[in-house]
C-alpha cells in the first residue's frame, strides 16, 4: 500500500468477514487521511457494502481491527435512503434524536445554517422542508447532519443513484468542499466518471480484498477500468453455454414506439432462445419498458404486439413490495400464480404435484430453508430472491422478464441464478433483463440496449463489444 501524505484518521488492518462459507472480506488493510476524499470502487459483491456495515457497526468482523485516533464515534455513515423525515424542516431533522440538541428554535437555526455552510449550502435554508428540496440537497444535508453530530469522517454510500447528471457533479463538487473545510469523505460508487476529477485517492476492492489503493496523481483512468474489469466476469462461465447471438428464434414479443413511465419512445424486440437486456440509469423507464412486456403495465402510448397463446412471468424489481409474500411459506412462494399447472380432473388441485414441483425448485435453485413450510420473511434476501425465480421457473414460461435479478445477493447466489436464467433461454425461453447492474448485463446478455437519462435506447451493443460498455458502468 501507498504512503499517503495526510496523517491517518482510521486505520483498518487485516479486516476479515465471513458468511457462512462466503468470505465476503478476506483480510482488508486500509488507512484513510484528514480531509482526503477516497473514491471506494468495486464491483457488485466484491465485499463494498460488508466494510461499510463494520464501520457502521452493523456487523462485527471475525477478526482484524479498526482503530482511530479521533474516537469511537468519529465514523458516520450515509445510506442511499439517507435517513431524513421528508415533511419536516432541515433543522429538526439535524436535531432528531440528538442528545446535544439546543432546544432553543433561533439557536438551533444557527447552528444548521453553520453546519451547512460547511457542506456548501449556505444558500439552504434551516427552515425549508426537506421535501422542498432537490435530491442533491437532501444528501448534501445527510452529510451535514452526519458531521454536525460528531463524525469526521463521512461514508458516502451509493447516494448519487438515481440523480440526474448534472445534479450529481453538484453534489461530488459539495463533497470536495466538505473534505477541504476539514471532514474526510469516503465516496462509495460505481460510476467512477463521478469521481474521477475530485477524489484525492482511489480504492478499489476486489473479491474482498483491496485490489489497488493510490493517490490520483498516480493512476489513470484506464488502469483503474483495468482493475475494476478484473472483478466483472465478461463472459460465460467454463462448461456452461451462452444462448444464441442470432436473430433467428422465434419472435415473442415486438414494442413499436411505446411510452411508459420516463422512458420512450422504445422499439424493442424479444426473441426466443435469446437474452435481450436493457440497462441505464434509475429512472430512465427501463424498468417500466420490463414491465410494458411483461403485461404489466399499459404503455402510454405505442404497440405492443404479443406471439399468440405464451405465457409471461416475471421478476419484479422491488422483491420486498412487488414480490414475495413476505408471511406465506416457501412453497406458496414458489407455486403462487401457477396452480392452473396442477390442476386435474374436475379443477381439483393435485396437491403432492405441486409440492413435488416447489421441492425440486428449491433443490435445483439451492434455496436454503429449514422445509418448505418455513415462512419467506425467514430467509435471506438472497434465498428470497431465488424463490421468487423459482416462482416464474416452477411452470416453465414461454417469455421470462427479469427486473433487477441479483439485486441484494452475493456472489454465489449471483452464479446460480445466472446458471438457471442461461439454462432457460438454451431450452428455449425469450428472456428480457432489465438492470442496472453490469455484472448482470455481462453474464447474461447477448444483445443490450442502452437507456441515457432521457429514456431512450442510445444504441444497441452486441455481446462480443460488452468491455466497452463497461466504461460507463464505472
Amino acid at each position: 500500500m501507498d504512503t499517503h501524505d495526510t496523517e491517518p484518521v482510521i486505520e483498518i488492518v487485516n479486516l476479515t468477514k465471513r458468511f457462512g462459507r462466503t468470505e465476503a472480506l478476506r483480510g482488508i488493510n486500509l488507512s484513510v487521511g484528514a480531509g482526503e476524499l477516497v473514491a471506494l470502487l468495486g464491483p457488485n459483491g466484491a465485499g463494498k457494502s460488508t466494510l461499510i456495515k463494520i464501520l457502521d457497526g452493523v456487523y462485527q468482523p471475525d477478526s482484524g481491527s479498526i482503530s482511530s485516533r479521533l474516537g469511537e464515534r468519529s465514523i458516520g455513515v450515509v445510506h442511499q435512503d439517507l435517513g431524513l423525515v421528508p415533511t419536516m424542516t432541515v433543522a429538526e431533522n439535524l436535531f432528531l434524536g440528538f442528545r446535544g440538541r439546543l432546544r432553543h428554535p433561533r439557536a438551533e437555526a444557527d447552528a444548521t445554517a453553520a453546519a451547512l455552510r460547511r457542506v456548501g449550502l449556505q444558500d439552504v435554508s434551516p427552515h425549508a422542508l426537506v421535501s422542498a428540496l432537490s435530491l442533491g440537497q437532501q444528501a448534501m444535508v445527510a452529510v451535514a447532519r452526519t458531521l454536525h453530530r460528531g463524525a469526521q469522517v463521512v461514508v458516502v454510500d451509493e447516494v448519487t443513484a438515481g440523480l440526474h447528471p448534472h445534479e450529481v457533479r453538484w453534489l461530488v463538487d459539495q463533497l470536495r468542499h466538505a473534505a477541504s473545510n476539514g471532514a474526510t469523505v469516503v465516496m462509495v460508487t460505481h460510476k467512477l466518471r463521478e469521481v474521477i476529477d475530485v477524489a484525492t485517492r482511489f480504492v478499489v476492492i476486489v473479491d474482498g480484498l483491496v485490489s489497488l489503493d493510490k493517490p490520483a496523481g498516480q493512476v489513470s483512468y484506464d488502469h483503474l477500468v483495468e482493475v475494476l474489469s478484473s472483478g466483472r466476469s465478461l463472459s460465460t462461465e467454463a462448461g456452461t453455454p451462452a444462448s444464441s447471438t442470432s436473430d433467428s428464434g422465434e419472435v415473442r414479443c415486438t414494442l413499436t414506439g411505446v411510452w411508459a413511465g420516463a422512458a420512450g419512445p422504445i422499439d424493442l424486440t424479444v426473441r426466443a432462445g435469446m437474452v435481450t437486456a436493457l440497462t441505464g440509469p434509475l429512472g430512465s423507464g427501463l424498468h417500466e419498458i420490463a414491465y410494458v412486456v411483461a403485461g404489466l403495465l399499459k404503455p402510454t402510448r405505442g404497440t405492443v404486439d404479443v406471439a399468440r397463446g405464451i405465457r409471461r412471468t416475471c421478476v419484479p424489481a422491488h422483491r420486498e413490495t412487488e414480490g414475495v409474500f413476505a408471511e406465506e411459506t416457501v412453497a406458496f412462494n414458489l407455486t403462487a400464480g401457477a396452480w392452473r399447472h396442477w390442476l386435474g380432473p374436475g379443477g381439483f388441485l393435485r396437491v403432492r404435484r405441486q409440492r413435488r414441483d416447489a421441492q425440486a425448485m428449491a433443490e435445483l435453485l439451492s434455496v436454503k430453508t429449514p422445509s418448505l413450510d418455513t415462512k419467506v420473511s425467514t430467509l435471506s434476501g438472497g434465498n428470497q430472491q431465488k424463490t421468487l425465480l423459482g416462482r416464474a421457473l416452477v411452470d416453465p414460461p414461454d417469455l421470462l422478464v427479469l427486473c433487477e435479478p441479483t439485486r441484494g445477493v452475493d456472489v454465489a447466489t449471483r452464479r446460480e441464478i445466472y446458471a438457471q436464467v442461461r439454462r432457460v433461454a438454451a431450452e428455449g425461453t425469450a428472456v428480457l433483463v432489465a438492470s442496472t447492474d453490469f455484472e448482470d448485463i455481462a453474464a447474461l446478455a447477448d444483445r443490450t440496449g442502452v437507456l441515457d437519462n432521457a429514456g431512450t435506447i442510445m444504441r444497441w451493443v452486441e455481446r462480443n463489444d460488452l468491455k466497452q460498455l463497461l466504461a460507463e458502468f464505472v
